[in-house]
């Protein structure tokens, strides 16, 4: 003879049915909401590259010799100072570092006149990176400015004397401050200047290395 027994089923009072069909819809949702995974961080943007130095002088008109309108003293001023940044950025500051010196051309004196530039290619270490490229792997513009003094004959332009200087920073295993300075002689062509004569010189400041940078405590022991 087999007995079985039967245990009172508990009924669930509706206020606990209440709460569990709460947190199961709402375990649902954020199930849907989320399909099922955990949330993934958002990717960071990626880096903007850094761009690459670029010449732009302060430019300033400072001596009038003869008739010019002051309304465009500031506009010839500009003007001269593009073609002296052509040079300055194919020279010194343009391009990729480390290069071979070789790749330093008459292209890196543009707006030199044909003689100008002759003169210029003989003295390629004067008057561009050529020597250093090899051993610098960048540069950082610190500072550029061109002040013109201008002649002027019936209000036109006739010939311009551009004084430049220009500081950059270099890295790498030349890590140095540069410093060019000196005057471009300029004539006005159709459309822009052109150069015809320099008078450059050119100053190298080696970084002294932090350890090198004498003790603050001046102690002398």
């Amino acid at each position: 003879m087999t007995s079985s027994s039967t245990k009172p089923r508990r009924r669930i009072s509706p206020r606990v049915a209440t709460a569990l069909t709460a947190a199961v819809l709402s375990g649902t949702l954020a199930l849907a909401g989320c399909g099922g995974e955990p949330d993934k961080p958002a990717a960071s943007p990626s880096p903007s590259p850094t761009p690459p130095p670029t010449v732009k002088s302060a430019a300033k008109l400072i001596h009038v010799e003869g008739k010019f309108p002051k309304s465009r003293h500031q506009a010839v001023a500009t003007n001269v100072a593009k073609v002296v940044d052509r040079w300055l950025q194919a020279a010194y500051v343009g391009g990729d570092y480390p290069r071979a010196t070789s790749t330093f051309t008459a292209k890196s004196f543009p707006g030199f006149s044909k003689g100008a530039v002759a003169q210029a290619g003989k003295q390629m270490t004067l008057m561009s990176n050529a020597t250093i490229a090899p051993q610098i792997d960048g540069i950082e513009v610190v500072s550029s400015d061109v002040h013109v003094d201008l002649l002027a004959n019936n209000n036109y332009p006739v010939g311009a004397v551009a004084r430049v200087r220009l500081v950059y920073d270099t890295t790498g295993d030349r890590e140095s401050r540069q410093t060019v300075r000196g005057s471009l002689d300029m004539v006005p062509t159709e459309t822009s200047w052109a150069v015809f004569g320099f008078n450059i010189t050119r100053e190298e400041k080696p970084v002294t290395p932090a350890s090198a940078s004498p003790s603050p405590s001046g102690d002398k022991s």
